[in-house]
Formats: C-alpha cells, sequence, structure tokens
C-alpha cells in the first residue's frame, strides 16, 4: 500500500486538465473581525466581492464598502482591486488586479487570507487533532494517510523535510492505531554505533564490559505499543539485517542472550533522507526499505501548508498566553506566511519563541520577527493580469490575450479593468487578430 500527502505548486495545478474539479477556498488568518477569523470560505463561480458591505462581510475598518472583486472562472481566480481606499496586497506587493496563484497571500485592510486550489482529494470532514491540526486539503489528506496507516497494522515509513512535524504524525499514528502499549521513540542519528545494539535490542547481564546489570531495549520497552525510529536512514548497515529479522518474526535477541522473546510492536520509521538513492549507494539494504514501506506518507512542508500556519504554531509552539491567532498583529501574520520556512516548524517555534519573549504580555509586532529571510514577495513576478494601464496607447495582443486569460473571457470585466467601454474592448481585439469566439457574450 502507498499514500502519500503531496506538496502541490501552481504548475501542478495549472496542469490540471480538470480545472473545473478545483474549489477555491479563503482561509481567513488573521481579520478584526472575530466572526470571520479562522475561517475558510469557499468561493463560487463568478464574481465575489469582498469588503464591509461586500457579500464577503469582514467588518475591518481599513477595507473599503466594496474593497475587490474575486473573479472565478476556468482560467483560476482573478482579484481586481476596485479603487479601495487602503488598496490590496498580493504576496506583499500592492496590485490593481492580480491572477491568483494557489498559496498566494492576501492583504486587504487588516485582514489576511491564503488562497487554496482545494482538488477535493480529501475527505470533505476530517477533524483537526492536536497533532495533526488544519482545515486544508493537505492536512485532511494527511489525517486520511495516517487512519489509513494505523488501520493496516503495517509499518510505516514517514518522509518529509527536514522539521516538518513527522514526531507529531508519528504520535497521530499510535493515538489513532488504538495500541494498549507505550509510544517509545529512538533517534537513531542520536546514539553511538558501539551501543546501538544494545539500545535497540537490549543485552543480558556480563553481555561486556560495564554490562553488570540487564537491559530491555527499545523494541521491548515499546511491546503492545508503537516504536517510532526517527532518522532510520542513519541505522547502521551491519545492525540493518537485524531490523529485518524482527519485522519479520516479531523476535528479538538481546546481546549476550541465548533466547528470544516475542514482541508485539508497531514499527513507524521517519527519515528525509532520499533512501533509494542509500539503496543504490549500498547503504541502506533494499529488503529493509521494502518492508518499511509497508505504508508510506509523505509529509508537505510548511511553505505548502500556509493555510494551516498558525494551527501548526498552536501545536509546535503553543503561546502561554492564548491562540497565536489572538497574539499576532495582522502585518506580522503576513510576514510569517511570506516566509519561505526552509527549516520548517524547528524554525517556526524558535521565531515564535524569541517573538513571544520580546513581545512579552503584548501582541507580536512585525519589530519583533527577527531572524527571518527577505520576503519571497520580493523574488515574486507579477501575474499576467497584474498590468500597467496606459489609456493612451492601444495594448498589444500579448496583453489582451493575458487580459482574457485572467478574467476568463468576460470583456465586460476587462472594460470595468481598464476603465473604458466594453465597445472599446471589442474595437482592441479587432485590431488585434484576436478570433471572434473568444468575444461572445450577451449584450448588454
Amino acid at each position: 500500500m502507498h499514500t502519500t500527502t503531496e506538496d502541490k505548486t501552481p504548475q501542478d495545478l495549472e496542469a490540471n486538465p480538470d480545472a473545473t474539479s478545483i474549489r477555491w477556498r479563503l482561509h481567513v488568518l488573521a481579520s478584526p473581525d472575530a466572526d470571520i477569523a479562522g475561517e475558510a470560505l469557499v468561493l463560487t463561480t463568478g464574481t465575489t466581492s469582498l469588503g464591509r458591505d461586500g457579500a464577503i462581510r469582514i467588518a475591518d475598518d481599513l477595507l473599503s464598502r466594496l474593497h475587490l472583486h474575486l473573479h472565478v472562472g476556468n482560467s483560476g481566480v482573478v482579484l481586481e482591486d476596485v479603487g479601495s481606499r487602503n488598496g490590496s496586497r498580493v504576496d506583499g506587493v500592492r496590485t490593481i488586479g492580480a491572477l491568483l496563484p494557489h498559496g498566494c497571500v492576501l492583504r486587504a485592510g487588516r485582514t489576511v487570507l491564503v488562497l487554496e486550489a482545494d482538488r477535493q482529494r480529501a475527505p470533505a470532514f476530517s477533524s483537526p487533532t492536536t497533532e495533526v491540526p488544519g482545515c486544508s486539503e493537505l492536512a485532511r489528506r494527511l489525517r486520511s494517510d495516517l487512519d489509513l496507516a494505523a488501520r493496516t497494522g503495517l509499518p510505516a515509513l514517514l518522509l518529509g523535510e527536514t522539521g516538518v512535524g513527522k514526531e507529531h504524525a508519528a504520535a497521530e499514528l499510535h493515538r489513532r492505531s488504538r495500541r494498549r502499549g507505550p509510544l517509545v521513540r529512538m533517534n537513531v542519528a542520536a546514539v553511538p554505533e558501539s551501543l546501538f545494539e544494545s539500545e535497540l535490542f537490549g543485552h543480558v547481564a556480563g553481555a561486556f564490559t560495564g554490562a553488570s546489570s540487564a537491559r530491555t531495549g527499545r523494541i521491548r520497552e515499546a511491546h503492545g505499543g508503537t516504536l517510532v525510529l526517527d532518522e532510520i536512514g542513519e541505522l547502521p548497515l551491519a545492525l540493518q539485517a537485524k531490523l529485518l529479522r524482527v519485522l519479520e518474526e516479531g523476535r528479538v535477541r538481546p546481546v549476550g542472550g541465548n533466547s528470544d522473546h516475542a514482541v508485539d510492536v508497531r514499527f513507524v520509521a521517519s527519515t528525509n533522507a532520499d533512501l533509494p538513492a542509500l539503496v543504490t549507494a549500498n547503504r541502506f539494504r533494499r529488503d529493509l526499505l521494502a518492508r518499511l514501506r509497508g505504508c508510506e506518507v509523505q509529509i508537505a512542508p510548511l511553505r505548502a501548508r500556509l493555510a494551516d500556519l498558525l494551527d501548526l504554531a498552536d501545536a509546535a509552539c503553543p503561546h502561554p498566553g492564548g491562540a497565536w491567532r489572538e497574539r499576532l498583529h495582522p502585518e506580522a501574520v503576513e510576514r510569517l506566511l511570506l516566509h519561505d520556512w526552509p527549516d520548517n516548524l524547528r524554525e517556526l517555534r524558535g521565531v515564535l519563541g524569541r517573538a513571544a519573549a520580546l513581545a512579552g504580555d503584548g501582541t507580536v509586532r512585525l519589530e519583533h520577527l527577527r531572524g527571518l529571510a527577505a520576503p519571497r514577495a520580493e523574488s515574486t513576478a507579477a501575474g499576467p493580469a497584474d498590468w500597467p494601464i496606459d489609456s493612451r496607447q492601444r495594448p498589444s495582443a500579448t496583453q489582451l490575450a493575458a487580459w482574457l486569460a485572467a478574467f476568463d473571457g468576460n470583456i465586460g470585466a476587462v472594460a470595468r479593468h481598464v476603465g473604458r467601454h466594453r465597445r472599446q474592448v471589442y474595437r482592441w481585439l479587432s485590431y488585434a487578430g484576436l478570433p471572434s469566439d473568444r468575444r461572445q457574450e450577451p449584450p448588454e
């Protein structure tokens, strides 16, 4: 069995031939409106207004009555600022219009949102848990994958970048397995090779110099429960065959012992290493990898799960004063969302721990977020609808094509955006020689 929770990118979504299967959702990560903060709003096909009096109504005094429009069509989601007083930002850049990619960060007034393209491949009803919080598609899929792995009883392999939260996933898998025994952890990379066999398998008294008493070993300690082997790629090659025997036979022999002990243990291994590459390099046994891959779960990096960032922060590094959503200024939330998080939750713990110490009992503000690299927005290219508009010059065919794609062929929306009559847009299209079938729409 093979289950995955993938890191989706905008390129993946654009290549999806069945664009109509995508459900676009806006996750509200920060807002002065307590009724909407933390909500996930489904965008329907067509135009949805956002503002103090919009279809998406937000009580934010820095929002205009109608602040922006979100046009949802087969080409995706287009943001159109409708002359708001304080402007709209996409990935940290102020814009009057943009074709929005999956995972982008929107800021309007004091409200910060993340756009998600949900391909609805995960269970719609999957309640967040302490170890695996969040309501994004990736969070739901991860809980579904862990639940499926828990029900099989097979060894499980958790894969993901460093600091991505594999320890939380292992704890969730153990909880869902409903095993009566304990959850025992062993960091393979932290144990000296000379002590590893004794640490894992145990030893009898007198087995070697200094072994004055017997040791149970981690495998037998986990009897009836789950043994998590972190950084399994660091397991010495000489010991891999012995671990494979335990996995296949359910029996362990302590160092210096003459008999085996039957064990009932669920094995969960985790790593950020490329195990197939280690197999090719003769540093990891192919048969052991095949055994550990009974259930394989890929955990997405934090940068792919921005919609869940504050929920993950509450799980990984809870604030003593309450939920992070209530402790962070909107500008600080936006800044956190614009960071790439190369070290994932491990880095998030450090950043928020320092910020909380600097802020004391007060709100965590932008100046408290020290140690973050430059925002990704500084290197973000403008989308095809992020157009400079020059009313004195006829737009090029390329620019017109970009407008049509961005607004899903809606001539009226293009005309409103550029501030010209719809007939003028038709004349431009005629001059540019664009196909007439892209310009059909009902008369006014």
